[in-house]
């Protein structure tokens, strides 16, 4: 089953907490979906249980968009939340990745560090040039005239594995 993107969102606010950072909406958006891709490049699965859709600043997930606006261009102070009915009141939840598969679990947070470590470092200015770049899944989905356009999975795990194939080319740094 895959994870919510406020579960994977959730583990690069704690990795940039843990390494005394803070994300704004866009670097949020750009890391999950780049966790999205290279997961999906890798299992052939889905990370996330819901789509990511072109929108003029590049990928977007939306449930992320609605969770993080608030924010602005700042940056982003509290996990994101998940509201659940628990008896007569209504509760809150502040997921991480946690299913009922250990294993699975294990190898998506490997995953998630993995990206932290390569992409972390990036701006959401630098993180969103990257997912404009010509051939990219979005500049293949992304159409001005409609709004919220899906990325077709089979284009983004495609992509993503070109990507891997052409470093695997490259001659080893001396």
């Amino acid at each position: 089953m895959p994870y919510t993107a406020k579960q994977v969102a959730n583990e690069f606010l704690e990795l940039a907490k843990r390494d005394g950072r803070k994300l704004t909406p866009m670097q949020v958006q750009k890391l999950v979906y780049f966790a999205y891709g290279w997961y999906l490049a890798i299992t052939g699965e889905r990370l996330l249980n819901e789509r990511v859709e072109a929108w003029q600043w590049g990928p977007v997930i939306p449930s992320l968009y609605s969770e993080f606006k608030a924010y602005g261009s700042g940056p982003i102070t509290e996990l994101a939340a998940e509201y659940y009915p628990q008896g007569v009141t209504l509760g809150f939840n502040f997921p991480r990745v946690a299913s009922d598969d250990p294993d699975k679990d294990a190898f998506a947070l490997r995953v998630i560090e993995k990206v932290w470590a390569i992409y972390g470092k990036y701006s959401g200015l630098q993180l969103s040039t990257m997912t404009h770049a010509a051939n990219s899944p979005w500049s293949q989905s992304y159409d001005k005239n409609v709004r919220s356009t899906d990325i077709p999975d089979e284009v983004i795990r495609q992509y993503f594995q070109e990507v891997a194939n052409q470093h695997a080319r490259q001659p080893a740094a001396q």
